[in-house]
């Protein structure tokens, strides 16, 4: 690993974390586009054999185990946020 300052390593995080922002925000409105889609055909918000699947899927791309459930973790809580979004949106469209 190379020699670097705090400050050189915390610029980097910074810059990860400007990605971060970007793809999170692309995500979340996917997720609109998904409620949109479970809405029309009646379908439940949550899928549970799905989201197992994305979750494995998204593990077995960590090369690092130590990291594996770390990504896990990561990516449950994803998840859950996503399903708390849509029920946001879902309750916010039954009051209009």
């Amino acid at each position: 690993m190379e020699n670097l300052d705090l400050q050189e390593i915390r610029g980097q995080l910074d810059e990860i974390d400007t990605r971060l922002v970007e793809l999170f925000e692309k995500r979340m409105a996917a997720v609109q586009q998904v409620l949109a889609y479970k809405k029309e055909h009646n379908l439940p918000i949550l899928d549970a054999a799905r989201e197992q699947i994305v979750i494995e899927k998204g593990v077995a791309r960590i090369q690092d185990p130590v990291l594996k459930p770390y990504y896990e973790e990561l990516l449950i809580k994803q998840m859950e946020l996503s399903r708390r979004y849509q029920k946001t949106l879902l309750a916010a469209s039954q009051d209009e």
